[in-house]
C-alpha cells in the first residue's frame, strides 16, 4: 500500500487492463497497472488518487463523465485528452516531486486550457 491506495499488478489485473486497452487505471482506492507499467504511469495514476480524495470519489467520477461529455461535442474522439484531470496527469507524471508539491485542486486550470 501506498500513501491513499493500493497497486495492483497481476494476470487477473493484467486481462482486465487489456480489456480496456490502457496500462493503468484508477478505481479509488486501487491503482491497476501492467506488468510492463512505468513508475510514470504509476505517478499518473497517483494524481488521479488525489484527485479523487479531494473531490470525493462519487463527485470525481460524476465531473470527469460530464466534461467528458462536454468535451466530445468539441473534440470527439479527442475528446478525453482535454480532459481537465488527465491534462494534469499528463503534464506532471515526469515529475517526480509533484505530487508532494501539488495543490488541491490543480486540475481546475486545465478546464479551458487546450492541448
Amino acid at each position: 500500500m501506498f500513501k491513499n491506495g493500493y497497486i495492483l499488478q497481476g494476470k487477473k489485473t493484467q486481462r482486465w487492463l487489456e480489456f480496456w486497452g490502457v496500462t493503468g487505471m484508477t478505481l479509488w482506492p486501487l491503482i491497476m497497472v501492467s506488468a510492463h507499467a512505468s513508475w510514470k504511469t504509476v505517478r499518473h495514476e497517483m494524481i488521479h488518487i488525489r484527485q479523487q480524495l479531494e473531490m470525493g470519489v462519487v463527485g470525481f467520477y460524476l465531473w470527469y463523465g460530464l466534461e467528458y461529455l462536454v468535451k466530445m461535442i468539441k473534440y470527439g474522439k479527442d475528446a478525453y485528452w482535454h480532459l481537465s484531470h488527465e491534462r494534469e496527469a499528463y503534464l506532471h507524471d515526469d515529475d517526480e516531486d509533484y505530487l508532494e508539491t501539488r495543490k488541491p485542486y490543480s486540475w481546475f486550470k486545465y478546464i479551458w486550457k487546450s492541448k
